[in-house]
């Protein structure tokens, strides 16, 4: 490797996931370069294999990457994937990416996947019923089918029962919709898988 190629390329060790057949997937990142990375990915009961690996990518090998270490998120095109000693090391570049996670879920395009599942939450004395949208890794877009005020800060709680998912929010953003609901972003702040709820004030 030459010496302005190592100028450009940092070994480093960081972690975060990948959305890839329908699952959240971790990985450890190896190298990052300004225009694309090295991860491994670590074991996982869905991809075993390379074989593995490029079936679930052979329509598409656009894949979305969340890494909250780095403040990094967005879009990710696969270059080539190998088997090594250390397990499946897969090279990607850069396609759309965020680097202020922060700042990501307010605009709405953090690394996500489309979830809809009915929920309740604890706003203004009462419980209200919710569709999820979509999910993060730091949280979650619901939707009200009527009007719903509530402040961003607020901090809150949620039960979504199919999901055996339950635990405290904190409301980012609230928006009306243009068909008469309401749209509202929460970011997590202690969730729980469990069966009972937990939607209290």
């Amino acid at each position: 490797m030459s010496e302005s190629r190592q100028y450009y390329r940092k070994n480093l060790t960081s972690h975060g996931f990948i959305y890839l057949a329908g699952e959240e997937l971790k990985i450890e990142v190896k190298n990052f370069s300004i225009t694309g990375l090295l991860v491994e990915l670590l074991p996982n009961p869905f991809i075993n294999d390379i074989t593995d690996f490029y079936r679930a990518i052979e329509s598409n090998n656009l894949v979305d990457i969340y890494l909250e270490e780095m403040r990094l998120a967005g879009e990710v095109s696969v270059v080539r994937a190998d088997m090594v000693d250390e397990g499946l090391q897969v090279a990607m570049e850069f396609v759309h990416i965020s680097y202020d996670v922060d700042a990501i879920f307010y605009k709405r395009k953090a690394y996500r996947k489309s979830l809809v599942e009915p929920g309740e939450i604890f706003l203004n004395g009462s419980l209200h019923p919710f569709k999820t949208v979509n999910a993060s890794v730091n949280g979650l877009m619901i939707y009200f089918e009527g009007k719903i005020t509530a402040t961003s800060g607020l901090i809150t709680t949620i039960e979504i029962e199919s999901a055996q998912l339950s635990g405290e929010t904190e409301i980012v953003w609230v928006e009306d919709d243009p068909e008469g609901g309401t749209l509202m972003g929460l970011n997590y702040i202690h969730m729980q898988k469990d069966s009972g709820s937990s939607v209290t004030p």
